[in-house]
């Protein structure tokens, strides 16, 4: 296997971003999912179970035990186990977010092969502060927005209804084209801040500069690495989709109300996979704004410059 350090700060194409991404990977397999796993991993298998429950009460729901019981009300499945699918979901995603941004800044620091789980960790944790700030700005951030848009469309509703339809249209077509790069944005603003141990406003601020000029290479990058995520999460996920169809099926011909285990077993480990497998994504994005930076700044061509006047003056100190 190669164990040549991989420089993060070069400016890449679209093939070369994707390649860099899988010798990455190549690379540091066993060492960068020991530390998702180890880290991230309790958060996301809780995530994985809660939300097996929450699935398993739903589809009990629909049998006809419960309809000849009257007993159909829609928000009985909203319990606890609802809300702690809910709060493990957004915990595991910062932690499965966090923990591969933080290995691909501990891996510049000691290069390939001398990571560890601890090494990682301690980035982490070292960040927890601006995660958990920067996911409730960002959080903030869409409520607003959100709100704005629905009080655009419901005014244009009160005057005239084919213009709220109208506005929503266009709403839809106009996230098609921004949403993806703002995703990516407000995903690796984290590295960026992990990066350059600045504030997450600046983080924010430093990732929609180096993207300012590179919108459509960023939203074609960006789905392109989520189309091909999906079909990775597609194998894994298809076994949970085989056995809910099929539970589904058994439960409104055979009247069965009672929750699967087996059925949570299986969608635990299936949904699990697809999480850990989503850490790649993060990945190529991570590269993308490696590559965005050193277009815009420029800092590792200054680097390597730098060396090499480092050599060439070490020779010349030889030579006398």
């Amino acid at each position: 296997m190669n164990t040549d350090k991989i420089n993060f700060k070069v400016s890449r194409d679209f093939g070369e971003t994707f390649n860099v991404s899988v010798k990455f990977l190549r690379q540091n397999f066993k060492s960068f999912f020991s530390s998702i796993i180890f880290i991230a991993g309790p958060l996301v298998l809780i995530a994985a179970v809660s939300g097996a429950f929450y699935q398993s009460n739903a589809l009990t729901m629909m049998s006809p035990k419960r309809i000849l019981m009257n007993n159909t009300d829609p928000f009985a499945q909203f319990g606890i186990t609802y809300f702690l699918f809910i709060i493990a979901s957004l915990l595991s995603h910062l932690a499965l977010l966090g923990t591969t941004f933080a290995y691909m800044v501990a891996y510049q620091e000691k290069g390939p092969g001398n990571i560890t789980t601890s090494d990682v960790s301690k980035i982490l944790f070292r960040n927890t502060g601006r995660i958990l700030g920067g996911f409730f700005l960002y959080t903030l951030l869409i409520i607003i927005a959100v709100i704005i848009l629905v009080l655009i469309i419901a005014g244009l509703s009160a005057i005239a209804p084919a213009l709220g339809i109208l506005m929503g249209i266009l709403l839809f077509i106009g996230l098609l084209i921004i949403a993806p790069p703002f995703m990516w944005q407000f995903s690796v603003f984290y590295l960026a801040a992990m990066q350059d141990d600045i504030g997450v406003t600046d983080a924010m601020g430093k990732t929609r500069s180096v993207m300012k000029d590179n919108f459509w290479w960023t939203w074609v990058i960006v789905v392109c690495a989520g189309i091909a995520i999906a079909i990775v999460g597609m194998v894994f996920a298809m076994p949970q989709f085989i056995y809910q169809m099929v539970l589904m099926i058994s439960n409104m011909k055979d009247g069965t109300d009672e929750i699967s285990i087996p059925f949570i077993i299986v969608s635990s480990l299936c949904t699990f996979c697809v999480q850990i497998v989503y850490s790649i994504y993060y990945i190529i994005s991570g590269f993308h704004y490696y590559s965005l930076a050193e277009k815009k700044d420029g800092d590792g061509l200054l680097e390597r410059i730098d060396e090499i006047g480092k050599v060439n003056q070490t020779d010349v100190n030889q030579t006398y």
